[in-house]
Order: C-alpha cells, then structure tokens, then sequence
C-alpha cells in the first residue's frame, strides 16, 4: 500500500495466539504451537495485513491484543517501523496500566515494575533473556527502536516460562515474513537533553526482503541502531542525622546532617544493537527459521562529590546563626558517638545464653535547624570514576509444523551476558571558612559557601584512600522447548502440552583494593602532615566538574580527574603515589562466586468454548505446569589458617502452578475475566552467595559497609486472582481490572548494623519475610472524536488510573510496611491527535509517593515514643519517595509517502524526584534530591 508500511499477520495477530495463553510456545513467540491459531484471521484486516498507519492504528492494534487475550495482557504496538510511542522501553511501559517506573542515575528511566513488583521475566520474541548474573533483563541493553512490539503479561498461564511473580514483559522483533514486499528504513534522530546542554547522535536501520525459490519462500532482515548519550545528574544529600551533644560542637538540642552532600553525575552513554533473521517456508504446513541479536551498552562516567563535613575537629556553629524549625523528635542517641545505638549480642558465660544489649545511650529530644551557619569546615571533594560495558547476544532457531489442527514447534536458544567494569574511587579536599546550610528549600537542602575556595585548586590535600574495583560478571543460558497441540471441535477447543529444558550458568570475579594514604600523612586539611595534591601528583590529576544546583546557587568544585583516574598510565602515577604497584590487582578469592541451574519444566493445557447464544459465549483455558529446578552455589571462604576454602550449597525444588480462567462474552464489546494462577520468583544468584565481603571506609563520618547473601533463600511465590471488565465500542473501549495477589517468602534486602573486629558495619543481607499482599484496581480508557467536524475529527483522548495497596505481614521488622516501590496511586492521562498526515501525543503521567528504601543499617537517629524508648530494639528507618509527575510530548508529519519527521519532549515541567525521612509527621526531614533530565529531539525517517 502507498505511503504505509504493510505488515503480515504475522506481526500482531500471531501474537494474538500468546495473548490466549501461548506466550512462551505460540507461532509469534518463536517456539511453539499457539493454541489460539484460529484468532489471527479475526483479529487480522481483510487482506491478511495489518496497517500501522501511526498513533492511532498502534492504540487501536494494543486494544485488539487486549481484547482478543483470554488473560490479562496490555501490549504497546510501534506507530512505524522502530517507532515505540516514547524514547525508551521503560518510558513507553510507564502508560500501561498498573506498571510504574522510576529514574536511573543516567536520567534515564528503569526500574520497571508490575503492579509494584518489579520481579518480571522478561523475553525476546517469547524466549527467556537475562543480563549477567540477575534473572531480569535489563530494558535499557535493548534500544526501543529495535521493537515492533511489547506486550506485558500481568497473569500466569501454564504455558508461559516460569520466572515472573509480577508477570512477563515480551519485547518483539521484526522478522522477514512480517512484511509484504522489500522494505528499507533509515532514521536519524537528534536529542537536546537541557541539564547536560548536548545534542547527540541516534540512528536506525533496517533492510528485508522475501523471495520465492525452488525449495519455497525464504525471508530475510536485518535491523541495527546506534546511539549515544551524554548525561548529567545532579544529587543533593543532607547524609544520615547526628545530634550536635558530643565534639565539635557540644551544643544540646540540634539535629544535624553528618555531611552536606552534592553529588553530580556526568558521563555518557553508548548502545549498539543489531538483530536477524532468517525463515524459510518449506511447505505449507513446515516453516524454519534462524534469527539472533547483538546488544552492547557502555556507560563511561563518574560520580563527584562536594561533601562537606561538619563534624570535623575545629568546626563551629556561627554564633546568632541558628534558626530551629518545628521538626523535633525524642530520639536515642550513643554515647561519645552522636549517632543510632546499636544491639550487641553477647555470650553469658553462665548459662551459655545469647544476650543482647544496647550500646551506652541518652535520651535526647532533637530539632533540625531551618538554617545554620557552620566556620571552618572541611570539604571532602572526591570522584566515584567508572568504565562499564555489558554484552548481550543471543542466536536462535527451529522449526514449526502446522497441519489441520495439530500445531508443533520445537525452538533452541543459547544467550551469553558479559559485564565489565572498572570503579576507581579517590579523594581530595580542604577546610572552607564558612558554609550556611538551609535544610528545606521546596524538598531539598541548599548550601552557601563563603568565597571563592571551591574553584581554587592551591589548598587541596589527599584525603582517605585510592579504592580500585574491577569486576567480571558472566551469564550463560541454554534452553529448548517442544510443544505441540491440537484443536478440537466441541466444548474442548484445544489441547496443548510441551516440555522446556534449560541449562543456566553464572559466574563473578572481583578485585577490590582499599588503600589508605600512605603512613605519615594525613587527612585532615590544616594538618602539618597534609600532602598538597600539587607536591605529589601531576597539574592534571585535579580538574573542575560539574555545577551542583544547591551550592552556591550553581557552583563548581575542583576534584580528581576522572579521565586521569580511568587511563591505565593516570592510575598507575596514582597507584605509584599510595606505594601500589602498577596494573590491575589481583582476584579476590573471596568475591569469587559461582552459580549453576538446570531447570526442566512440563505443562499441560486445555482450552474450553461454549456458546450459549448468537451474542453470549464462554471460552478459557485451565492448565498446571511443573518445573524442577537443580542449583549449585559455590564461593571460597576463608578457614582459621586464613586460607581460602571452596564452599557450595545445593539445592533441589520442585513446583506445581496451576490457572483456571474464564472469559464470558455478551454481544460486540462487552467481556468479563476471572482468573487464578501461581507464580514464583527464583532467587537472584548472587542473594544465594553465602560469603561476606567487607568494605571498610576510611572516611570517620562514613559507615563501613558490607553484603552477604543468604544460600537458604527460598523462590518467592505468589497466588494471584484477576477480574476485568471490559467494553468496547466504535473508536475506543473502557476497562477495569482488579487484582489480588498473597505472596509468600517475598525477598527484602537490606542494611543491618554488625560488627566485625570492633568496627561497625552496615551489612546487606536478603532475607524472606513471611508474608505480603498486594491488591488494587486498574482502570484504562481511550476514545477518538470521530463524530467533530473536519479536522476535530482527529482528537482523542487516552487514560489510565491504577490504585495499589500492598503491606509486608508476619512478624518481620517492616512489618505493616507497604511493600517497596509500590505507589498507591498512578495516573496517565493523554491528548491525541491523528489527521491530515499529522499525529501527536501530549501525555502526564503522575505518581504518587512510594517506600524508596530501608535505611535500618545507617547511623542515622531515628524518633521513639516514651513508651518504646527503653525497649531493646532498633526500629526500621525508611525513606519516601516524594510524588512526582511527567508531562511528555511528540509531533509528527508525513511531508509525503517516503518522508516522515517528528519533534519530541520528555519531562517538560522539569519535574525532579526527591526523598525524605519517614519521620512521623514530617515530610520535610529530606534525604535526597535528584534534578532529572529534560529532553528535546528532532528526527527523520525515511521509508524506501
């Protein structure tokens, strides 16, 4: 068809099969026989193909998938070939109902969750994908120009691979049957991003074709992108809380930040991905295929910090310069030490039992300054330098038979997953005369510094210590599928079983180094036996980095040079000073770890249908799945000699998750869904890792810290129920959902106080609380003004409403806790255009705030009630995520049939995100504040 990009059936309806409960062996999903053949011609044009024409034909396409699936699934279809509706996977994923995301520290967005979970298995064309050592796939390693397709399972069939307590995120690639007639795209494409002030590179390729041979009709493709991206982002940090009783300051009555922390972060970005596919149509009823992909991403960058210190020797309090706020807490606080006591456990040496006390602590009421000035402080000014690349690939084939009603497809997949990294950590510093801290300005601190010594390198010392980390993680997965069913005439439609092998393997090597400065010297700025960076390193070792917002209005600070620190000859003059000696130190046995997993799973499922009218019918599927999972663990660990001993802990379980659902249709548009499936969630490898490795800090006024895994982690499961009701009508469809999941052994991680050789550290450790639940209500619409007059005729309108409530059960210390990450409530709500060769999208997406992260291990003073205060115990410190908002847009024109360009914006309101203290009635006591990005893009797409 002229000016439009004609695709087969195969592009959507094939995954129509997978939404009717075949993901994981369906035709589409390379690997299996669908179950729901039957439903590609009704879900299909009239002449067997699907025109995707832009905005709207993608939202109408995502509302077929939705419609046609007997489970619950929300899908996003590309608007043109390599043309997601927004700039990246996640941000596309965050319009689906029930699926939140977050912010990296790129400015980019992640952490994709469903329905608050973010233990999703994730696929490529219906295949298991990882990335490295982990059991998720990390969306950003797959550009969103490289998808046709992604489709989100919320419920569990029997047929779908196993992995996904939250469900299953399917992306799709192109493949050559996809399409009619030969077909190349070029795209290129510019990106603004405001904060960073850089406009850089994006472009696309993708080139197909099919032929008609002697031995029958073979399909190829071929798609590649590339970009790059430079990113800023800045954090501001009022670190953890101190009272102001014991040195420096001696002063009763202050809460007070232990360290005034800016941290920007700079770098940038680099992905390749290339992806193929070959099929070959060998009769009627036989197809083969070979198809693979190529993905590699690199962040080089760094982390740098103006940290300043208020607890150092010397400091004062500005006389005059305290103005407190109405933020008081009654709190414990440890004797000669400023901080949260801890619990020391402690052998009676009488009756052999474990005792646990506090460490020596006075009750203290506490209030937190609205501003204070501080004189004499030092600054700590360091650089967090790192050099990162991952490497996924994965090639793939089989072969698929259809004939009748029988329907066959045994696929095989081999993925490597390669993660390097190089983190090299130093600092410097100096005293500054004065600082005035303002610790709320609208959600985050602000810090003003006297004079110009922040951009002046002549009083910079060496501080603390030269931390090197080098680590190798490496993943490898093998697996296989048969699956075969067969459709019936009768109230039993189908029936479907197959059987899926795999055979996964991990492994870690680390080298971590932590030097302190050499004996003789000093940290401490003022110091007589201080070393000036300009006596001992090169001119180039220092160099200025980027502006942090709430210093000085905008300030820049003098830190080492990353580049200096990330060149192998700049760390070796480094290493040299430290009396290290050149090259990359050695392996740590002890971070050593590694992992193998054989996997072998076995379905059974049924498919039902019954009519009970011309305009009512009853259809669903019921199905079990077994799986049986073999691990090995193994790591060294250090015995009484002080050498290394290999350690290894096995593992054998075997599981049972059955679905039942119905699906019940009244006339053209309306459907109701009831659904019951079990899911589960294996542990992440390296939680399994039972040694401890320790890093301790060489800066006092920072906790040392420390992970440890937990080898008796059992696999999370959950029991989840769905109901939907849906209808759908000319140019739109309302629908609501509701869901129920009680999940066991959920998996929390986090910091802990111990102690190790009388020093405290605040070690990681995951652990299985006994219970949680998770429930709420979804709620999607989109509608198109057909019926307006003349160009009206194109606006529509697009919404989504989800409302969760989770809570952490049993008698663990988060207990009534909602569950982490989960927002109560989320909204999307969009404006669209599509007419005249013109299609847009201006979109707000809203968050509300959500349980960021369990700060238990930190120091941090924490509030009590009089009656709790004498009581044994240290209570849970958790920090919020504040509510936030994202407002989008895209523009686009077809100057003719060839020729596309488009203009775009994400995060226009530059909206930030920023945490604060769960402090009992504040919301004020703020932690973090991260400026995210804003960009602008301009792109051109040409279709031959």
């Amino acid at each position: 068809m002229t000016g439009r990009i004609c695709l087969s059936v195969a592009v959507s309806a094939l995954a129509l099969i997978a939404c009717d409960g075949a993901l994981a062996q369906t035709t589409d999903q390379g690997g299996g026989a669908g179950t729901q053949s039957d439903s590609i011609a009704d879900a299909s044009d009239a002449d067997n193909q699907i025109v995707v024409t832009g905005i709207r034909r993608s939202l109408e396409r995502a509302a077929d998938i939705k419609r046609e699936s007997v489970q619950v699934v929300d899908a996003i279809v590309a608007q043109d070939i390599g043309k997601l509706p927004d700039p990246t996977t996640a941000a596309a994923l965050q319009r689906v109902p029930g699926v939140q995301v977050s912010t990296n520290r790129n400015n980019e967005l992640g952490d994709v969750r469903v329905r608050g979970l973010p233990d999703v298995l994730t696929t490529v064309n219906g295949r298991e994908v990882f990335t490295t050592t982990g059991r998720s796939f990390d969306l950003q390693d797959m550009p969103a120009e490289a998808l046709s397709r992604v489709n989100v399972y919320k419920s569990q069939t029997a047929d779908i691979t196993e992995g996904g307590l939250a469900g299953v995120i399917d992306l799709e690639l192109n493949r050559p049957f996809n399409f009619t007639k030969p077909t190349v795209v070029l795209s290129a494409r510019g990106n603004y991003a405001s904060r960073v002030d850089k406009v850089n590179p994006q472009f696309g390729a993708l080139a197909t074709d099919r032929w008609d041979t002697g031995i029958g009709e073979i399909g190829a493709l071929i798609n590649g992108t590339y970009s790059r991206s430079d990113y800023y982002r800045a954090t501001t940090v009022l670190f953890q809380r101190r009272s102001a009783s014991t040195a420096p300051f001696n002063t009763q009555g202050l809460l007070l930040p232990g360290i005034l922390q800016n941290f920007p972060q700079q770098g940038y970005i680099e992905r390749h991905q290339l992806n193929g596919a070959l099929q070959w149509q060998a009769s009627p009823s036989l197809e083969a295929y070979v198809e693979g992909f190529y993905t590699y991403f690199r962040d080089r960058g760094s982390r740098n910090g103006a940290n300043i210190q208020p607890f150092t020797t010397g400091t004062t309090i500005e006389p005059g310069s305290v103005e407190l706020s109405d933020r008081c807490i009654l709190t414990r606080v440890r004797k000669n030490n400023a901080n949260n006591p801890v619990i020391v456990s402690n052998v009676d040496p009488d009756t052999g039992d474990v005792v646990e006390t506090l460490t020596p602590y006075s009750e203290q009421n506490l209030c937190e300054p609205a501003s204070i000035t501080f004189n004499n402080l030092v600054s700590n000014q360091t650089t967090q330098a790192r050099d990162l690349n991952q490497r996924n690939k994965q090639v793939a084939g089989g072969v698929k038979y259809n004939s009748g009603g029988l329907h066959a497809v045994l696929d095989a997949a081999y993925q490597t997953s390669v993660f390097k990294s190089q983190n090299i950590t130093s600092d410097v510093g100096q005293r500054l005369d004065s600082l005035t801290l303002t610790t709320d300005v609208d959600g985050h601190a602000a810090y003003d510094v006297a004079g110009n010594a922040l951009l002046s390198r002549d009083n910079i010392i060496i501080r603390n210590a030269l931390i090197q980390d080098f680590d190798v993680n490496k993943g490898k997965l093998f697996q296989v599928k048969g699956d075969v069913d067969y459709d019936f005439d009768g109230f039993l439609s189908n029936i479907a079983g197959g059987v899926r092998y795999a055979h996964r393997s991990a492994d870690t090597r680390s080298a971590h180094l932590n030097t302190a400065i050499p004996k003789g010297t000093s940290s401490t700025p003022g110091d007589p036996n201080a070393v000036l960076v300009s006596d001992s390193l090169p001119y180039d070792f220092l160099t200025l980095g980027s502006r942090a917002p709430d210093l000085n209005h905008g300030s820049r600070f003098y830190i080492p040079n990353p580049d200096f620190l990330l060149s192998e000859s700049g760390l070796d003059v480094a290493r040299a000073y430290f009396g290290l000696p050149a090259g990359r130190p050695d392996d740590d046995p002890g971070r050593a770890f590694d992992a193998t997993e054989n996997t072998l799973a076995a379905y059974v499922q049924g498919k039902y249908a019954v009519d009970f009218s011309d305009s009512i019918s009853l259809d669903g599927i019921v199905g079990v799945r077994y799986i049986r999972t073999d691990r090995t663990i193994g790591t060294f660990v250090k015995n009484d000699a002080g050498e290394f001993e290999r350690l290894e802990a096995d593992t054998v379980d075997n599981d049972w998750l059955p679905n039942v659902t119905a699906r019940l249709r009244i006339g053209d548009g309306i459907q109701i869904r009831l659904g019951y499936g079990k899911s589960l969630r294996r542990p992440n490898f390296g939680a399994l890792n039972p040694a401890v490795t320790l890093n301790q800090s060489n800066n006092p006024l920072v906790q040392s810290g420390g992970s440890a895994g937990n080898p008796d982690l059992k696999a999370q499961k959950s029991s989840s129920y769905d109901a939907t009701f849906e209808y759908y009508f000319p140019s739109g469809y309302v629908a609501i959902a509701g869901y129920y999941r009680d999940i066991t052994n959920r998996v929390i991680t986090s910091p802990q106080v111990e102690i190790y050789d009388g020093v405290d550290y605040a070690v990681s450790r995951p652990r299985n609380i006994g219970e949680a639940t998770l429930k709420g209500v979804e709620v999607s619409a989109q509608y198109f003004f057909d019926f307006l007059p003349g160009a009206l005729s194109g606006l529509g309108l697009q919404g989504a409403f989800t409302y969760a409530d989770s809570k952490v059960g049993g008698d663990d210390p988060l207990a009534g806790y909602p569950l982490q990450g989960v927002s109560k409530y989320n909204y999307t709500v969009g404006l669209l255009y599509e007419k005249y060769g013109i299609s847009g999208r201006l979109v707000y997406t809203y968050r509300s705030k959500y349980f960021d992260a369990d700060a238990s291990g930190q120091p941090t003073l924490r509030p009590f009630t009089p009656e709790n205060i004498d009581d044994i115990y240290v209570p849970p410190l958790i920090t919020y995520q504040r509510p936030a908002g994202r407002l989008d847009f895209n523009i686009g024109y077809d100057v003719n049939e060839a020729v596309r360009i488009d203009v775009g914006g994400t995060n226009i309101l530059r909206h930030n995100s920023s945490t604060y203290y769960d402090y009992p009635g504040y919301t004020h006591i703020n932690n973090f504040m991260d400026y995210d990005e804003t960009t602008y893009s301009v792109g051109i797409r040409l279709r031959i």
